[in-house]
């Protein structure tokens, strides 16, 4: 069945036929992988106050000061998710009374954070957490549940995209809020291919051409940073047209394998690519920071990444010929090919203790919510920052002066059919970076496609 994302983003300027000029067929920010180090900010609130989530928040939060913490999942808030820093900042603006002190980590360290802060009762009031980890912990009882104060404001779930508060809920009950939209795929410079007199592909034999002729004028085909197992992103997207969840839950139930013909057969392709040259020979020791650069400054033609970063390729100079891409269709796959990605990414959780213990504190985390989601956030993140919300934005998008957000959303509004959730938040936390170091092992030719779904079928007897 398809499923239509209602951004309902509306793109204004002369630019609108230009955004589809080229394509055939169909038409650091913040990665919802990983950053590296460590950061905590503590920012206080000072100035106006007096909208209608403030008021709510100031009689629910007394009018003594309250300070609750925040942990995300980059290093640098203020750099790398601007949109959640912006959204902080303006929400404080507004309530004098509340202190946010935003703690920034990589995704990794911060998981292992929180679980050791959850075995000492020391978890932050409200933070990001993998999704895997974040089913393992509710079941636990450390997280709060939010139904009551969430599903059951009307006026705020009808903005949420279909579907995407459902991404959390465990037993009819909510438990996490989705950062935001995890949407893999292709950025492409156009102008690369138009220099070569290369159309945008469609079929992996397009792709496959395309790369031959770029590989042949020394431009890298796709950067991939195949030093950061995260970056398996793109071929995610690719998996799921060999018919991952296809198989998925009999593998999850011991009643599949990892070693089946249609994953093989997607292990083999991305063989095939490796040795055709579609990534640079030293991809194996390129970071994810290294591939964007490669792109940014002409070298790659394609790069492995996701809308996370969209804001900086408006900022640079490429960007009226930067286009976004789901990825080549496979005449061998399994099922539908035309497949996005336009799931819901890892949640936002608030702790059960502060549920219990501090109901000021936790009426307060919950009015910040309602105004990270609502109208005033929403127009922060997508407005103000050109990142993709999960909740609708019925404002206007300048495609001349946002030409690659403007594309983007009309991507995302496309009837590509988009899984509910993205492959590595389908499957147990426990073998989430073996399954991305199964793509990138493959592609840095460190395996080969039967040592790949070999190795993740030993790790997946692990935890059964």
């Amino acid at each position: 069945m398809k499923k239509r994302w209602g951004i309902l983003l509306g793109i204004t300027g002369m630019a609108m036929a230009a955004l589809l000029t080229g394509c055939k067929g169909t038409g650091e920010a913040k990665a919802p992988g990983e950053a590296g180090g460590e950061t905590s900010v503590e920012t206080s609130a000072a100035g106006l106050s007096g909208d209608k989530t403030g008021d709510a928040a100031a009689g629910a939060a007394g009018e003594g000061q309250i300070t609750f913490t925040f942990a995300e999942h980059v290093a640098n808030i203020e750099q790398q998710a601007p949109q959640v820093y912006g959204v902080v900042q303006e929400y404080m603006k507004l309530h004098p009374n509340v202190t946010i002190e935003l703690t920034g980590a990589s995704a990794d360290d911060l998981t292992r954070n929180i679980q050791m802060a959850a075995q000492s009762n020391t978890l932050p009031d409200l933070f990001w957490i993998r999704q895997p980890v974040a089913v393992e912990m509710a079941k636990a009882g450390y997280l709060a549940d939010l139904s009551e104060d969430i599903l059951n404001d009307r006026e705020l779930t009808d903005t949420f995209l279909p579907h995407v508060l459902d991404s959390l809920k465990i037993d009819g009950k909510l438990y996490g809020i989705p950062c935001e939209l995890q949407s893999n795929g292709f950025w492409v410079n156009k102008a690369i291919l138009d220099q070569y007199g290369l159309e945008m592909p469609v079929t992996y034999e397009d792709f496959i051409s395309c790369c031959t002729v770029l590989k042949e004028n020394g431009i890298i085909p796709v950067a991939q940073g195949g030093k950061d197992v995260f970056t398996a992103w793109a071929w995610e997207n690719a998996h799921c047209r060999y018919g991952f969840y296809d198989h998925i839950d009999g593998i999850i139930a011991g009643t599949d394998k990892w070693s089946n013909p249609d994953y093989l057969k997607f292990y083999q392709k991305l063989s095939d690519m490796r040795d055709a040259g579609v990534f640079s020979e030293n991809a194996k020791n390129t970071d994810y920071a290294l591939s964007v650069e490669q792109f940014l400054s002409g070298q790659a033609a394609m790069l492995n990444s996701g809308v996370w970063d969209t804001k900086k390729f408006d900022q640079s100079d490429l960007a009226k010929d930067i286009y976004y891409w789901w990825g080549p269709t496979f005449e061998d796959g399994v099922g539908e090919q035309e497949v996005s990605m336009k799931a819901p990414a890892h949640p936002y959780v608030v702790s059960a203790r502060l549920k219990e213990e501090e109901p000021e504190k936790y009426a307060a985390v919950i009015d910040f919510l309602k105004f990270y989601y609502g109208k005033q956030g929403t127009e922060i993140i997508a407005k103000d920052n050109q990142s993709i919300p999960v909740t609708r934005y019925e404002g206007e998008i300048d495609a001349e002066t946002y030409p690659v957000f403007a594309r983007v959303i009309t991507m995302m509004n496309d009837d590509w059919e988009s899984p509910a959730v993205c492959p590595d938040m389908y499957i147990s936390g426990q073998i989430i970076n073996q399954y991305r170091e199964s793509i990138c092992g493959v592609i840095n030719g460190i395996y080969t496609p039967r040592e790949a779904v070999d190795y993740l079928d030993g790790i997946q007897a692990t935890i059964q």
